[in-house]
């Protein structure tokens, strides 16, 4: 009996100094230790949670102290993914005609292809009008060019006899005429190559084994995996000036630069621009059209106290809280209000003190206990 008597008086004194208690951002105190109980575990009638040391580690509760700072002012925008335009090609048809495989044959969309790469042809397909009077005039330009090549030969022979200026008069006209016969013969005999400008993704366009294609339809397009830009919108005109860097939900890590906006309006709204690091392989997950959440920082500051986005969860109420751990096992809920100031991190602006310790992971866990 005396023996269990020394052990509850420790566990009492044990239990006091491990209670430091909680208070608000105007050192109130928090705690309510008349109306709390002890005795029992889960929920309590003043809304906090017992919970006992080995069940918070089993549900991975961490905790930490929490201080207030100065942080840059974010601001959230609704963006989308485009592709960089030095890093998007388009291979068009410069004619009208049937599109050809290549020796590969057709390259589907996904494929990855290396600048100068065939991606297939096009062949100008003539009426028989077209036809015959190409071929009669390739015949004469051939008939001409055979002609120059012996008054040319004939001048030659003649060396310091020939005329200098009609040997290059003919010489030049020569020339001309078999530039004239690989035009003819290109439109008649040789299809169009279509190349790859740049090494990249590939995406088909409806290209297919003969189908007609008019000039200046788009066959491939080329996009380069690491080359992005953000485009977000805002309806507040005097952010265009104040934006800094900037962060997305997808992927937490990539760092985006701000580069500038449209100076024209988009549906009454300014259209920023936010450019990727080309040398973080991230950037290849993102797609084209994808759309995200941008936190751009401003030049500006708020003072604060920064918590990880999971730390803050809603009561019954839809109200934002914080869980205080006051004790050792036991947490009590705090109204806050707070701020996104990244995809993984919150300011907390209001309704918490400095040197409580918060609850930081595992707080949507603790929240569900009732």
């Amino acid at each position: 009996m005396r023996t269990l008597l020394i052990v509850l008086i420790c566990f009492s004194t044990w239990y006091a100094i491990a209670s430091p208690g909680a208070h608000g951002p105007n050192g109130e105190h928090l705690t309510n230790t008349e109306n709390a109980s002890t005795n029992d575990l889960g929920r309590q009638a003043d809304g906090s949670v017992i919970m006992p040391m080995s069940t918070q580690a089993l549900l991975g509760i961490r905790t930490q102290f929490v201080t207030s700072q100065d942080v840059k002012q974010s601001i959230t925008l609704a963006g989308v993914v485009r592709a960089h335009p030095e890093g998007q090609a388009l291979i068009q048809s410069s004619s009208d005609g049937r599109f050809e495989a290549g020796d590969t044959g057709v390259l589907a969309t996904g494929e990855k292809v290396v600048a100068g790469q065939l991606l297939g042809y096009v062949r100008y397909q003539d009426t028989a009008f077209e036809l015959a009077n190409q071929t009669s005039q390739l015949l004469a330009v051939r008939s001409e060019i055979m002609q120059v090549k012996r008054d040319v030969k004939r001048l030659r022979d003649l060396a310091e006899l020939a005329s200098k200026q009609s040997l290059e008069r003919l010489e030049t006209d020569l020339k001309i005429l078999v530039e004239q016969e690989a035009a003819l013969q290109q439109g008649l005999e040789k299809p169009e190559p279509l190349i790859a400008p740049i090494t990249g993704i590939l995406v088909n366009h409806r290209a297919r084994r003969g189908r007609w294609v008019e000039a200046g339809t788009t066959l491939f397009e080329v996009i380069a995996s690491n080359m992005r830009y953000i485009e977000a919108l805002t309806n507040d005109t005097s952010l265009v000036g104040q934006l800094t860097t900037a962060s997305i939900d997808k992927i937490p890590e990539l760092n985006l630069q701000y580069r500038g906006y449209s100076p024209q309006l988009n549906a009454g709204m300014a259209t920023l621009h936010f450019e990727l690091d080309t040398n973080n392989n991230a950037t290849s997950m993102l797609l084209i059209d994808q759309p995200l959440t941008v936190f751009a920082e401003l030049e500006n500051s708020l003072n604060g106290i920064v918590l990880p986005a999971e730390a803050v969860v809603t009561n019954t109420a839809n109200l934002p809280i914080v869980w205080i751990k006051v004790s050792a096992e036991r947490f009590l809920p705090q109204i806050v209000q707070y701020r996104q100031i990244s995809a993984n991190q919150v300011l907390i602006t209001q309704g918490l003190g400095a040197d409580n310790r918060v609850v930081s992971k595992g707080t949507s866990l603790l929240n569900q206990i009732r």
